[in-house]
């Protein structure tokens, strides 16, 4: 599957489970899970002032997101983060997992 049919998939499934917890958009990186296997990388953005999602909820649009993508004939595993306005992001993420890596 292509990265933008991918990512209209993850759009719509994302907004019919968390939608009424702000979720705005969402972003794509395709890489390599700790396992070295091809995986997703989905970031869930949500608007201001939302509310934070229940595990309930998270793990029905992570569970229905692969579900749907596997259906589709999508092979990788979406792994699935989230974002709020005015999260602290400090450095860069995959940089420093690489280096967590290479001191253990």
């Amino acid at each position: 599957m292509t990265e933008s049919e991918i990512l209209a998939i993850t759009d719509e499934v994302l907004t019919q489970y968390l939608a009424a917890s702000g979720y705005e958009r969402a972003e794509l990186r395709a890489g390599y899970n700790h396992a070295d296997e091809p995986s997703l990388f989905v970031t869930a953005h949500f608007m201001p002032e939302s509310g934070l999602p229940g595990g309930g909820e998270v793990n029905a649009a992570h569970a229905a997101l692969r579900m749907a993508l596997w259906g589709k004939g999508e092979e990788r595993f979406p792994y699935l983060d989230f974002r709020f306005p005015g999260d602290e992001i400090l450095g860069d993420e995959e940089e420093d997992y690489w280096d967590e890596e290479e001191n253990a």
